[in-house]
């Protein structure tokens, strides 16, 4: 029993010093990259003024693979996803990503000697995995637009009681926020500098960015030029409501915090025990797997596990 406890606690020492290693590599390598992209270096700009840099062996790959798939005609749902992740990939290339992703998976199955049943699940899951992190990059940077609107709505309405026009404010912002609103003000400036009706690109820009408190922005902004006012003080009535609605969905973030953490514990601790049992101990899991009242036993406890979540996701799940 000493023993045993004495294993837990240096294992949990050891991950603990490996986990605040890696966060602390991961700020430093942050930092430096935001001073590389503000201050590059002179090696930097002869780098880039030069020769473009070799894609690496696995982008080869990549790119060999989607160039079967170049005359495909993928979903409107694969390249809206894509296009709101702020993904430079395009959907044969992703959909070659994915391929790569289950075919590794596949084989690294193949050399554990993993059961066909239990490698082709695994197989599907390493191809639905790429979509799932797009999926949750997408996610974080439509949430992260929330953020960058109170700075946006401040600065536009600052420049403009300074005497800038509404379009010199855009292109302001175009030039100092980051992606995702400062590229999309930068691409508005240049289509209407090319003639496109305002309210088309404005529209487009919606299409890209699906946010309610922008699509709130936009349409604000295109009836006040429509009807006339003081554009200036509507973007700082924006920005205060906007403002307010970000504290009360943090204040809901945090008061759901626990029933988040409490689905994923509830949904992976059954099935992270089973891979375990299978894994060590193979003989006193096999009856699960072989004998069909073990396979209904887990088609059912699978059925289960994902009621669960959906109930507690539903539950956790508050609109604002």
């Amino acid at each position: 029993m000493k023993t045993a406890i004495t294993i837990l606690l240096l294992f949990i020492a050891v991950s603990g010093t490996i986990f605040l290693f890696l966060v602390t590599y991961a700020e430093k390598r942050r930092i430096k990259q935001r001073i590389n992209e503000f201050l590059p270096s002179p090696e930097q700009i002869e780098v880039s003024s030069g020769r473009e840099k070799k894609p690496s062996v696995s982008n080869q790959l990549v790119y060999k693979i989607a160039a079967m798939f170049k005359n495909v005609q993928f979903n409107e749902g694969t390249v809206k996803l894509l296009l709101e992740a702020g993904s430079k990939l395009k959907p044969e290339d992703f959909f070659a990503l994915r391929l790569l992703v289950a075919a590794s998976i596949g084989l690294l199955g193949l050399i554990l000697d993993l059961p066909w049943y239990f490698n082709a699940f695994v197989v599907i899951i390493g191809f639905a995995v790429p979509k799932i992190i797009m999926k949750r990059k997408r996610k974080k940077r439509l949430a992260f637009v929330n953020y960058q609107l109170i700075e946006v709505l401040g600065m536009m309405a600052n420049s403009m009681r300074a005497g800038f026009s509404f379009m010199q404010a855009m292109q302001l912002v175009g030039k100092e926020i980051p992606d995702p609103l400062g590229p999309e003000f930068e691409r508005v400036i240049r289509q209407a500098g090319l003639g496109v009706p305002l309210e088309e690109v404005f529209d487009e820009m919606e299409k890209r960015l699906p946010n309610k408190e922008l699509e709130v922005v936009i349409r604000a902004i295109l009836a006040q030029r429509r009807s006339g006012g003081n554009l200036a003080e509507l973007l700082e009535t924006m920005e205060e409501t906007i403002r307010g609605r970000v504290r009360i969905l943090e204040e809901l973030n945090t008061l759901t915090a626990q029933g988040r953490m409490s689905s994923w514990i509830i949904t992976l601790l059954p099935v992270g025990l089973g891979l375990y049992l299978a894994l060590v101990n193979r003989e006193y899991f096999s009856p699960m797997l072989e004998h069909p009242l073990g396979w209904m036993m887990l088609f059912v406890a699978s059925v289960s596990i994902i009621i669960g979540w959906v109930v507690i996701q539903k539950i956790i799940r508050i609109e604002v």
